[in-house]
């Protein structure tokens, strides 16, 4: 089951062994609820602190199994716009928070205030297509620093940072997008410090000079004119819209399932594109049905609108309803525009019909 209050911290690290486990222990004197918290770790395999790094690895899993999970990826080089993709993938949690090895945590209990801010902004809008952010001590509420993104956020655009940058620009480019859509959400009670050394809060050192004079050369003004081409542009514009697409959604009459596992595809699907009652029958729900039909789907209408529906219908590449038909029928003599499906590849359907039909107590719906 996907649970909402699940937390992956996603951190790129290179030369700081020393960081990222003073990073590491913040995290666990001010953490609520470790067994929620996953950290991943992205280390280059050409990292000069390369056998530091994995001496940390073994120390946590010792040290830290009170954790969710901690998690090193030892990896070729890649940018960190790779590499946050990287660990985002490996991620099963609701709620993905970009990490770094000069942060450190300050607030006792941040991820259950962080739970209560989210779970209100949720219940308020209706939807969960937000980027949150918190007090990073430099720059407040003016720039989402170190994003916050929920689980249907990155589904629906496809990754966690948009993986064209060297360095820089990442937390730029999910804060444009969410300030277009008006989805920006400050968290001004929770501070985790990032202690750069612009602000005289660590000493210039060779991962910092690495992204700014190395071979490379600046890559902050390079990443600068990757993020203002135009064709990066209109990228964040196509992600607007697909974002927008699945707000409309949310913000329409729905039927959303009390249930929904992470196994299938999941989506909330516009009801008069499902095809219904596809199977050869003698008796159709709406043309002809027999009483025990018709009892059925009222007894089913009356627990829908007492309880709501538990778990989602399932529906095939082409839309046809494989189970689901008489709540699929219910949303549209209730004027519901949108019902939770899980979408069932055609090579999985003959799993899924016998988890279903046949061994329903293992799998109800």
């Amino acid at each position: 089951m996907i649970k909402e209050d699940t937390i992956s911290i996603l951190t790129p690290t290179r030369n700081r062994p020393n960081n990222c486990e003073r990073f590491i222990k913040t995290i666990d004197k001010t953490s609520f609820k470790h067994e929620r918290i996953e950290l991943f770790f992205y280390v280059d395999n050409d990292d000069p602190s390369l056998e530091a790094y994995k001496s940390l690895a073994a120390h946590c899993d010792s040290e830290y199994r009170h954790f969710g999970k901690i998690d090193f990826t030892f990896g070729e080089p890649v940018s960190v716009s790779i590499s946050w993709n990287t660990l985002a993938e490996k991620s099963s949690s609701y709620l993905y928070i970009m990490g770094n090895d000069d942060l450190v945590y300050n607030t006792p209990g941040w991820d259950s205030l962080l739970i209560q801010n989210l779970a209100v902004k949720f219940r308020e809008s209706g939807d969960p297509y937000w980027i949150s952010w918190v007090n990073d001590s430099i720059n407040g509420k003016r720039h989402c620093a170190f994003p916050i993104m929920t689980r249907e956020w990155y589904k629906t655009v496809g990754y966690f940072a948009p993986g064209v940058f060297h360095f820089g620009y990442n937390d730029t480019w999910v804060f444009d997008i969410a300030k277009q859509l008006g989805r920006t959400n400050y968290i001004p009670n929770i501070e985790n410090e990032h202690l750069h050394f612009s602000k005289g809060k660590s000493q210039m050192d060779d991962t910092y000079a690495h992204n700014r004079t190395g071979p490379k050369g600046n890559l902050y003004a390079k990443d600068k004119g990757i993020f203002n081409r135009q064709d990066m542009v209109l990228r964040r514009k196509e992600d607007v819209e697909k974002l927008r697409k699945q707000i409309t959604k949310y913000q329409s009459t729905k039927l959303v399932a009390n249930e929904v596992e992470d196994i299938p595809e999941y989506d909330l699907v516009f009801v008069q594109d499902l095809k219904k009652e596809w199977a050869a029958t003698s008796h159709k729900l709406k043309e002809d049905p027999t009483r025990q039909q018709e009892e059925k789907y009222q007894r089913l209408c009356d627990s829908i609108k007492k309880n709501g529906m538990t778990y989602p219908i399932l529906i095939d590449s082409e839309n046809r309803v494989l189970r689901g038909n008489q709540r699929a029928w219910y949303c549209l003599d209730n004027n519901i525009k949108y019902i939770s499906c899980y979408r069932i590849k055609d090579s999985d359907i003959d799993k899924f019909i016998q988890k279903t039909y046949i061994d329903g107590d293992d799998y109800p719906l």
